[in-house]
């Protein structure tokens, strides 16, 4: 008896029975040619995830007409039956994993990507906030009946290439949702003004396809909330839901949010896990079709909300681009064999940035035409693997897993090193799963593990190594503020690694000083235990945090500026500390504020200890993570996979950690 018995079990959508009840979120990959075809990458990125026991596949957004623009520089376009064959050799992939293929089909309106001598459309005139400028100018009547059409068009293309089931992304802003906000459409006239109007074209586009389609399953994709004043939240959606329902729906995608204004509700950062449900059930009990919600990250909440009948199908995202086999290795029993997602956003900076999908965690997203070493390369050669951060404990379980005799030092009294740090503020905890997980994997290895060790360079001569992964991490520079050796100054990332003084010891009030991403966290985390901070960044207000992921920044800056135990000083410096406080130079001049607890939250640079002398002994050694270059966990994790292969000279990847 398998241990996830609803979440498994075979499912009936409309005409159509998957194996399962997941559903692998329509998400961008960036992987389609430039023309907007479909790539062989993308083929093996979507049939990866097929065999790895999804059950309903829905393709990432195709734009039904190209000639308004499209989403994305590297978006799917179907609007010609030149684009069907590609389709047929995708939907034949995923077929031969064993899941159902669904295509999205999308129109951007005003998100489209600008185009010289083209003006975005929607259904109502659009200006810029910034100048006033025209942005995306408002569709006439016979456009909207041409789009109807190239809907339905786009719906036959996809019967001929094979696919299933039909999606439309009605959801965060797009056209389809754009015509059905108050806040975006504001004609007076047959396809806008009352609700019922602005009904016109979602109804009119489902009942085309739906007489295009017959019996084959057509979903569509909901914000359950769009989070802005004056625009759908849940309670609307549950009133309009039913009508678009009534118009021909199979199925009902819940998602929320919208790429104006409340994005970070859409792909969010570091949340609660299923806080998006209550929503979902709303919407099941108001509608009489299946719905799907996302917000899972393992399977036992999976289970848990089939069971309370908050949906009928689990939608997963991120999780299957940290783990195209999570619903297998669910069947299988080895839910902790699962690379869990922390929703840390890496993949969607990547998509901000037109560039191929990609996972911190799992370097073989987006490049599953790399062919994987399946020989014990290493066999017969030790690797010295130096630091126990990402980094370094996924260095070492790729190294062990083709072979290499790996031995892992760690200065530190435990594995996690930036992962620890980075997991220390409020609302990030998250990370945590990833470390344990990697600390399972090493566990299940034969690695020699090192803690409490900081690799001399006798110790690795005595191991005689075949090379050195340095991922040591940083080290700290001096600052040379006076008064920055007094006991009461602390390093921020001291605090945040725990080997400071201990939070209950901790004293206010408190100046946190450095603005970047660590300062605005370190002086959440002191101020979650009620003291008073004071947080001064040299820069301007503008570029607080501005290293963190756009999405996660939001929120964090959103919250600190709420914050009512936190004041935020700019453009300010420290130019000295005595034992009662720091003296500060400003716009206004010189003044001085009282502090208990110092914080210094700068002044690191990459540790490339032993380098040097690694090179002189004829020792091959590679920096990576911050050892490198200081940068975030997916660059560390990214960097090991590029270690191994430059080590075994390879063009294949060893396993992902």
């Amino acid at each position: 008896m398998t241990s996830y018995p609803t979440l498994l079990s075979p499912f009936t959508l409309g005409s159509v029975t998957i194996r399962n009840r997941t559903l692998m979120a329509a998400m961008s990959s960036g992987l389609s040619d430039p023309g907007g075809r479909v790539s062989e990458a993308q083929i093996a990125y979507y049939a990866e995830r097929s065999r790895g026991g999804v059950g309903l596949i829905a393709v990432e957004f195709a734009c039904i007409d190209s000639s308004y623009g499209v989403s994305e520089e590297r978006q799917l376009v179907f609007d010609d039956d030149a684009a069907i064959p590609g389709h047929a050799r995708l939907v034949a992939a995923i077929r031969a994993g064993g899941a159902t293929p669904a295509l999205q089909l999308q129109a951007p309106g005003q998100f489209a990507v600008p185009r010289e001598g083209h003006v975005a459309v929607a259904p109502s005139n659009v200006l810029s906030r910034r100048d006033d400028s025209l942005r995306a100018r408002a569709l006439i009547g016979a456009e909207i009946v041409g789009l109807i059409a190239s809907f339905r068009e786009a719906a036959r293309r996809a019967l001929l290439a094979g696919y299933e089931a039909i999606e439309l992304h009605g959801a965060h802003g797009y056209l389809l949702m754009a015509f059905l906000s108050p806040l975006t459409n504001q004609r007076d006239d047959e396809w806008g003004g009352d609700e019922e109007r602005r009904l016109a074209f979602p109804i009119a586009v489902i009942r085309a396809i739906k007489d295009a389609i017959g019996d084959v399953p057509l979903l569509y994709r909901i914000s359950a909330d769009d989070f802005a004043p004056g625009g759908l939240g849940i309670e609307d959606m549950a009133r309009i839901t039913p009508r678009l329902v009534a118009a021909g729906l199979d199925g009902i995608d819940v998602s929320t949010g919208s790429l104006t204004g409340s994005l970070e509700r859409t792909i969010d950062p570091m949340s609660k896990e299923g806080w998006r449900f209550e929503m979902t059930r709303r919407i099941r009990d108001a509608v009489d079709v299946p719905v799907a919600g996302i917000g899972s990250r393992t399977p036992e909440t999976a289970e848990s909300a089939l069971l309370r009948e908050d949906m009928d199908l689990v939608a997963l995202g991120r999780p299957l681009l940290a783990d195209a086999h999570w619903v297998a290795k669910a069947a299988q029993g080895r839910s902790a064999d699962i690379r869990p997602c922390t929703s840390c956003n890496w993949c969607a900076d990547r998509v901000f940035k037109h560039l191929p999908t990609g996972c911190a965690e799992n370097p073989r997203t987006g490049r599953e035409t790399v062919p994987l070493i399946t020989e014990n390369v290493g066999h017969g050669r030790r690797i010295v693997i130096i630091g126990g951060g990402p980094g370094g404990l996924a260095a070492a379980v790729q190294a062990e897993s083709i072979g290499f005799t790996t031995t892992l030092f760690e200065s530190e009294n435990r594995l996690g090193g930036g992962i620890i740090t980075s997991a220390a503020p409020p609302h990030k905890d998250n990370l945590l799963w990833y470390r344990d997980y990697l600390e399972r994997r090493l566990a299940a290895s034969e690695v020699d593990v090192r803690v409490g060790s900081r690799a001399t360079l006798d110790d690795v001569l005595a191991l005689d190594p075949f090379a050195v992964i340095q991922a040591q991490g940083t080290v700290p520079t001096a600052q040379a503020i006076p008064g920055d050796d007094l006991a009461h100054v602390v390093s921020a990332y001291d605090l945040l690694l725990d080997r400071g003084p201990t939070p209950e010891s901790w004293r206010g009030p408190v100046v946190v000083y450095g603005g970047g991403e660590t300062g605005c966290e370190t002086a959440e985390l002191i101020a979650a235990r009620g003291l008073d901070v004071v947080l001064i960044s040299r820069s301007d207000e503008y570029q607080l945090a501005r290293a963190a992921e756009p999405l996660y920044r939001k929120v964090l800056l959103t919250r600190l500026r709420a914050n009512p135990h936190v004041s935020i000083r700019t453009g300010t410096h420290v130019l000295s500390i005595d034992r009662t406080g720091v003296t500060l130079n400003e716009d206004a001049g010189t003044t001085h504020i009282t502090a208990a607890m110092i914080v210094i939250a700068q002044g690191r640079r990459s540790d490339d200890t032993l380098a040097a002398e690694l090179a002189e002994h004829g020792i091959t050694s590679i920096l990576i993570g911050d050892a490198r270059q200081i940068s975030r966990i997916g660059e560390a994790v990214h960097d090991a996979n590029t270690a191994i292969r430059e080590l075994v000279g390879s063009a294949a990847d060893a396993p992902p950690a």
